[in-house]
């Protein structure tokens, strides 16, 4: 599977009776075509899918699934549990509803065991389709689990479907390196992080990104300077947006920013965020629309 480029990170969009709109959820993946992105990943963290019952789980894929097939979309979908029935169940229904991808963290250990976390990823292994792929999502922030390169490479050697590692574990550009040095050739190096380091990942051999800057046409245009060898220009596009990724990192706020930008561009309906998650208040607004007057 040739997957290298831009995949959209789905955030997932809720009206005012905190039900998800499937209309905004379809815009999104027209969007993300219009764009010229290779894929759609959903159910991720900044998909609040912690905060979606199962059947709102399975509606979505199921409705996205059909959407990213008629736009020749690869789709990703984020399976990750807090244990291994768990994880192996929502891999099963993403791969039956024809996931390409499945992105897998680590559940959050108190004591991280390798052996334990290397058995959590074969039954993810085992229990999906020979079509469907492993992305391994690096993400200490959330889980408490920090992976090694040599725990992350030695599960694609052993692990026959895992093909590429989703990479959030800053300093990333340095990661990748160590990585690059002992994989595969064919294992893939993708970054995250809203795009903050995403010049840089480039620069270290990432294949691409994975996030949801809600400006992706963006980073897609820096990617494809950047495998053409224009990176001085990709270079100039990167440091022009570098402010509003900058913001719409903010730790707390930066999913109900992304909703705000996504809204006001008029790709979808609704920026609600389901509570307890952090929103936005009248300040934090004022900033962003004043930050937004460059790029509108």
């Amino acid at each position: 599977m040739n997957n290298n480029g831009v995949h959209f990170m789905m955030p997932t969009i809720f009206n005012d009776k905190n039900e998800i709109d499937l209309e905004s959820m379809n815009s999104i993946c027209e969007f993300a075509k219009k764009s010229n992105c290779k894929g759609l990943v959903l159910l991720g963290v900044m998909g609040e899918a912690h905060r979606l019952s199962e059947e709102e789980r399975n509606l979505l894929i199921e409705n996205i699934s059909e959407i990213a097939k008629k736009l020749s979309l690869i789709l990703t979908v984020g399976v990750s549990a807090e244990s291994g029935y768990l994880v192996s169940k929502y891999a099963t229904k993403a791969s039956e509803f024809g996931a390409e991808q499945v992105m897998v963290a680590p559940p959050i250990m108190k004591k991280p065991n390798e052996k334990v976390l290397y058995r959590y990823y074969e039954e993810v292994n085992n229990a999906i389709s020979k079509e469907t792929k492993i992305v391994i999502q690096d993400l200490p922030e959330q889980s408490g689990v920090h992976m090694s390169p040599e725990f992350m490479v030695n599960l694609d050697k052993k692990l026959g479907k895992v093909n590429s590692i989703k990479l959030e574990d800053p300093p990333t550009p340095s990661k990748i390196t160590k990585i690059a040095k002992i994989k595969n050739q064919d294992l893939k190096i993708f970054g995250g992080l809203g795009g903050l380091f995403f010049l840089e990942e480039l620069m270290r051999g990432a294949s691409g990104t994975m996030t949801g800057f809600a400006f992706t046409e963006i980073l897609v245009e820096i990617y494809d300077l950047f495998s053409k060898n224009k990176t001085e220009e990709a270079k100039k596009i990167f440091y022009k947006w570098l402010p509003l990724i900058r913001y719409e990192n903010t730790v707390g706020i930066s999913l109900s920013i992304r909703k705000e930008i996504l809204k006001q561009r008029k790709i979808t309906k609704f920026s609600n965020v389901r509570y307890p998650t952090p929103i936005m208040d009248s300040d934090d607004k004022n900033e962003l629309n004043l930050i937004l007057q460059d790029y509108l």
